[in-house]
């Protein structure tokens, strides 16, 4: 699955001792080192086993399997296409992303609010109710773009309609991505991620072998990659129904309205966000060239890996952050110091390792973005700070505010990148994506700091 750019039902609070340490903890207790090492290795490997049921572990995991097939096919789609094809190729994805994002409404982050600890029948079905129209419109927009002669487009008709099916494709992962987070299907998810990314290698392989120059043929082997796999599931889940239980009846209408209407008002904020995250690879093709975009997006897809973990954490503890928030038990210094921890260590990891890598994995043609990656892992960090702060003002019902963060550095980006592009072109966008990312992250803390938390629907509340 490409980069997107893109989000856990709370587990008890209460510990209980693990039947298959207790020989381990009892053999510690002698105070020998064999034990002592048993002890703690049985602790460890406990603590392991638990980790994994969090919904954040799959989550990573996930996010850094497609982290490295993205991080491979973005070389190898670099090579065969050369910075101009290359920059066709990250066009033509942004738009597919961003029509997704129309198509979503916002769905895919207010269903993890609405739908916490759901069974996958009643979530999938949900979804996909509201996902009917909005696939209905996208496939026939593929089919007019590819069978209808329309004038001013020449060559790019076609390539518009191969972004026209990755949107339907990116919205039904966007979904299914959703459904497992809210209802705690992480080994399915990460079995789906699997099949996608071991699909995906192999075509972007086949293409770099062949060496197929068409961007319309490698945007069409990204959507045939994610679509088996993640249609598979979503028709599993939709069908399914737990172990020892009669079908469960129809999901009551008024969570599917709360689910649409709450994603409405998230939807400016998921625009905003995708915007800052893709308006400069819109941009550039127009206002620099394909072959700047190329060099640019060859460096931004690897920079955006450094986000990815930021972005599974905001995801999985949306729902829980949420809950604990209306129990009056939501505390953010914690998780806001360890992401902040994380990114400055992982923004120099990353400036070093592009800085000695790129050029020699990319080839020479991108030997002109080694100025980029400082500004562009930078922006990275704080794009990924900024996500996690609008979440935390999701959960405590401040939706409203927290589309305002990300419309707020939306148009500061916007500005930025008219500025910024026609006089210095990659690395003006670079610095503009900064000044926006920072602009959102700025509004964001102060919101978060100064603005009380929002109260539950009486549905959620247990008002009747």
């Amino acid at each position: 699955m490409p980069v997107q750019g893109c989000r856990a039902p709370p587990t008890a609070a209460v510990m209980v001792p693990d039947p298959t340490t207790l020989d381990v903890e009892r053999n510690g207790r002698d105070g020998s080192p064999l034990g002592q090492v048993r002890a703690w290795g049985g602790r460890g490997l406990a603590g392991m086993l638990k980790s994994l049921r969090d919904p954040t572990s799959p989550l990573m995991i996930s996010q850094f399997l497609t982290a490295g097939v993205a991080f491979v096919a973005n070389i190898m789609a670099s090579r065969a296409l050369a910075p101009s094809g290359r920059g066709e190729l990250a066009l033509l994805l942004q738009i597919g992303y961003l029509s997704s994002l129309v198509m979503m409404l916002g769905t895919d982050r207010s269903v993890l609010a609405v739908y916490p600890g759901a069974p996958p029948r009643t979530v999938t079905r949900a979804f996909l109710r509201l996902l009917l129209w909005p696939t209905v419109i996208g496939l026939l927009v593929a089919v007019a773009l590819a069978v209808l002669p329309l004038p001013g487009l020449g060559s790019w008709q076609l390539r518009l309609s191969t972004a026209a099916v990755f949107a339907v494709v990116n919205s039904l992962i966007r979904a299914a991505r959703s459904v497992a987070i809210a209802t705690g299907q992480m080994r399915a998810f990460i079995h789906c991620t699997i099949i996608e990314q071991v699909l995906l290698l192999t075509l972007v392989t086949g293409l770099w072998i062949n060496d197929v120059r068409s961007s319309a043929v490698w945007v069409l082997a990204y959507a045939l990659a994610n679509i088996i796999p993640t249609g598979g599931y979503l028709l599993l889940w939709a069908r399914s129904t737990l172990p020892g239980t009669a079908p469960e009846p129809p999901a009551p209408d008024h969570r599917r309205r709360a689910a649409r209407s709450e994603g409405i008002l998230l939807f400016p904020a998921a625009v905003a966000t995708s915007g800052m995250l893709r308006l400069d690879r819109l941009l550039l093709p127009a206002m620099a060239s394909t072959a700047a975009l190329g060099v640019y997006a060859g460096i931004g897809t690897m920079t955006e890996v450094l986000t990815w973990p930021l972005f599974a954490l905001a995801d999985a503890r949306l729902g829980r952050w949420r809950q604990a928030h209306d129990d009056g038990r939501l505390r953010l210094r914690p998780p806001l110091l360890a992401t902040l921890g994380y990114s400055v260590l992982a923004g120099a990891f990353f400036t070093v390792v592009i800085r000695e890598f790129a050029v020699p994995l990319l080839g020479p043609a991108y030997v002109a973005a080694d100025d980029l990656v400082a500004p562009l892992v930078l922006a990275s960090m704080v794009y990924g700070l900024s996500q996690i702060l609008v979440t935390m003002l999701t959960a405590r019902r401040r939706n409203g505010l927290a589309s305002v963060c990300e419309t707020t550095g939306f148009a500061v980006s916007v500005i930025a990148y008219l500025v910024l592009i026609p006089r210095y072109g990659a690395l003006g966008a670079a610095y503009a994506s900064l000044i926006g990312y920072g602009s959102s992250l700025a509004v964001a803390a102060v919101a978060l700091v100064l603005a009380p938390g929002g109260k539950p629907a009486p549905e959620r509340a247990g008002v009747t």
